[in-house]
């Protein structure tokens, strides 16, 4: 399978985007900045830019820029961090602090320097665990909102804008925000933008309550509401609900699972959460297939790894248990899919994520 390409285009324009067969062409459509919608084409197939249509104009910050803490977990990707450094430095300025957290890195003096380059401050984590170092970053932070970054996502302009205007109700106790993907030159970028929900979140602000439900699920079905590589909390709820639970995320035999927990959390205490698609950031998938199964194979263990803390915490054995039945259900229609279409790659996805739900992933 051929790699794709990231096209941008400004609305209102006459660019137009030809995408010849065999070609995927992920098209990100821009109104003064802000990105307004996105497109995944595959050729052969034409795209011309929309008229100049007047924007929505974004809800004001709720919030100073000082308010906001950044953190920012890392382990072993200098290249990654730094790129994720300078964006911060250009796109977010104001914001309180940066504050990078490195989960025991090989080389923790160079994660250091590049934190100084970038005017952050660091700590370090003598044990390996994302939950870890996301924690003790927080620890660090003196703002009345902490942002949680991953160390190979890029902040989109507006970034801290989108942050800031989540918290307009005192409610609001987290903001999630979207994702654009960094680049698709690989295979195995290709197939996570075709298989992942990472991008289907949409483009229109959502809040979410306890006392609306969302889906027959709700609120376990938490992944709705947003990851943890891109999400703001308050630092009076965080610090209340424990922050990410150690004995999950990466680093950890459960592989993921604590974003989930958290935004769980969050709701079944009484306070909502908003999904701003302002708040955007680029992410760098990976680039190598075997990369992409453990990381579909840790999506598996992580979510099944959350499920079992939420029922510890009280969620119904019942609903646990048909919600995590719908989740394997969703798998194999898609895994069927893929067999009737002979779309092996994707068949590949689906068994690997499959394996970790049902706690048979081999750990990266």
């Amino acid at each position: 399978m051929p790699g794709g390409r990231i096209v941008g285009v400004e609305a209102g324009s006459d660019a137009r985007v030809d995408v010849p067969a065999g070609e995927l062409a992920y098209v990100v459509v821009r109104r003064d900045g802000r990105v307004v919608d996105r497109v995944v084409l595959e050729g052969p197939a034409t795209f011309s830019a929309p008229g100049a249509s007047a924007a929505s104009a974004p809800d004001p910050p709720a919030l100073p820029a000082d308010a906001v803490s950044v953190v920012v977990a890392t382990r072993n990707r200098p290249v990654e961090l730094a790129a994720c450094l300078d964006a911060l430095r250009a796109r977010a300025l104001g914001a309180r602090e940066i504050i990078v957290s490195d989960s025991a890195s090989d080389d923790g003096r160079a994660i250091e320097k590049i934190a100084a380059r970038a005017g952050a401050a660091s700590v370090r984590c003598e044990a390996p665990g994302l939950s870890l170092a996301r924690n003790t970053g927080a620890e660090r932070a003196g703002g009345e909102v902490i942002a949680f970054l991953d160390d190979d996502c890029c902040v989109d302009p507006g970034w801290l804008e989108g942050i800031r205007s989540g918290f307009l109700a005192p409610s609001v106790a987290a903001v999630t925000g979207s994702y654009l993907p960094a680049e698709l030159e690989h295979e195995a970028q290709v197939l996570f933008l075709r298989y992942s929900h990472m991008d289907r979140r949409g483009l229109v602000p959502h809040a979410f309550h306890g006392r609306r439900r969302e889906s027959r699920h709700w609120p376990l079905d938490a992944w709705r509401m947003g990851s943890g590589a891109n999400m703001a909390v308050r630092a009076e709820t965080f610090r209340r609900l424990g922050g990410f639970r150690t004995d999950l995320g990466l680093g950890t035999p459960a592989r993921g699972g604590e974003d989930l927990f958290l935004l769980w959390s969050i709701i079944r205490s009484g306070e909502d959460v908003v999904y701003l698609p302002a708040a955007m950031v680029s992410h760098r998938h990976h680039r190598d297939v075997a990369s992409l199964h453990r990381v579909l194979s840790g999506y598996g263990t992580g979510h099944a790894a959350y499920l079992r803390a939420a029922r510890a915490a009280g969620a119904p054995w019942t609903a646990t248990s048909i919600y995590a039945l719908s989740v394997l259900y969703d798998r194999a229609k898609r895994g069927v899919h893929a067999l009737v279409v002979g779309d092996r790659a994707t068949l590949s996805l689906v068994a690997h994520e499959t394996r970790g739900l049902l706690g048979l992933g081999v750990p990266s």
